[in-house]
């Protein structure tokens, strides 16, 4: 279908924290922290529309609503970083916390900025071709889909377990050195099984809290898929794509959701483990805690990559579709 003959020109100004909950943010600019307001950044918009329905508020619109899933997770990813300034126990902790957020904050808005330029070079490219709103929410939704955070996750927890099999295996043959020992070597034993939980337990709890720390950043990413699929069903879409995106959602949700519950009992089974090994409790009930543990979170992620895969094809015999017409 051929342009209409003129062309729509606009300037969308955008606050990178205007998804940002005012109370939060309001946090991070107090003296304490020293975070600045950030400025407001402009993106010039032309669109060619190859249909009348097509005006300039309504692109406007349209392109801030597409704006809005980036600017919804980089909110999301910001207070993620700043979280850990509440829970400092102390100031040296909490200067550590607020230098690692002044730093993390500029490098997230920048990757948010580049990302919105990206999706509004494609929103505009969809408005020429004439492919409507389908193909600009079956793409987004799609590249969201490929991101593969499922498969990064499991990597994850599966480089944690080994780390923690080293650990545990040297400490359980220290143990068992001191069971068979007596006099002056039972001395000896002990105090080389205690030195070495001593040298593994706080590597192991540091490396704890930066998985969960990830895993939770990650998750963060996909449960916002299904959210900014919800918002594209208030577009002009067909009602195919907004049958399959009304679906897909709710089943990539509960399967988000399912992961979010499994990550929050593998990190506390994980730390009750770790408490045991401070305990000198290493047995197998120890082991086989955190075996469980990762297992049902392992399992959970197994069941949303399938998920998000299978969503995938259906959107992408629509996007085929689409393409076709």
């Amino acid at each position: 279908m051929a342009a209409i003959d003129k062309e729509i020109t606009f300037k969308v100004s955008v606050d990178p924290f205007e998804e940002m909950d005012k109370k939060k943010s309001a946090l991070m600019y107090v003296k304490e922290v020293g975070l600045k307001a950030p400025k407001r950044v402009d993106y010039a918009a032309k669109f060619k529309p190859t249909t009348s329905k097509w005006d300039k508020n309504k692109l406007m619109a349209q392109t801030r609503a597409v704006f809005r899933y980036d600017l919804s997770l980089f909110a999301s990813q910001v207070w993620q970083d700043f979280v850990p300034i509440q829970k400092a126990k102390n100031g040296q902790d909490k200067l550590k916390a607020t230098n690692a957020f002044l730093k993390a904050v500029p490098k997230l808005q920048k990757n948010m900025e580049k990302n919105l330029k990206q999706k509004l070079e494609e929103f505009q490219e969809d408005i020429a071709s004439g492919a409507g709103d389908d193909l600009g929410a079956l793409k987004s939704t799609r590249k969201s889909l490929s991101a593969g955070h499922p498969e990064a996750m499991l990597k994850l927890i599966g480089g944690f377990f080994d780390e923690f099999e080293k650990s545990y295996n040297k400490l359980e043959k220290l143990k068992k050195t001191v069971q068979k020992s007596s006099g002056d070597q039972k001395q000896e034993a002990t105090e080389a099984f205690e030195s070495e939980i001593g040298t593994q337990l706080p590597e192991l709890v540091k490396k704890l809290v930066g998985v969960n720390g990830i895993l939770k950043k990650r998750l963060t990413v996909i449960s916002g898929v299904p959210d900014a699929m919800k918002k594209n069903l208030k577009k002009d879409m067909s009602d195919a794509a907004k049958a399959e995106f009304t679906t897909s959602m709710a089943v990539l949700a509960k399967s988000a959701s399912s992961v979010d519950t499994q990550i929050t009992k593998f990190g506390k089974s994980a730390a009750e483990v770790l408490q045991k090994i401070k305990r000198k409790d290493i047995g197998s009930s120890t082991y086989n805690q955190l075996v469980e543990a990762d297992s049902n979170l392992g399992g959970a992620l197994g069941t949303l990559e399938d998920v998000m895969q299978k969503v995938d094809a259906k959107l992408k015999k629509l996007e085929q579709a689409v393409k076709k017409r």
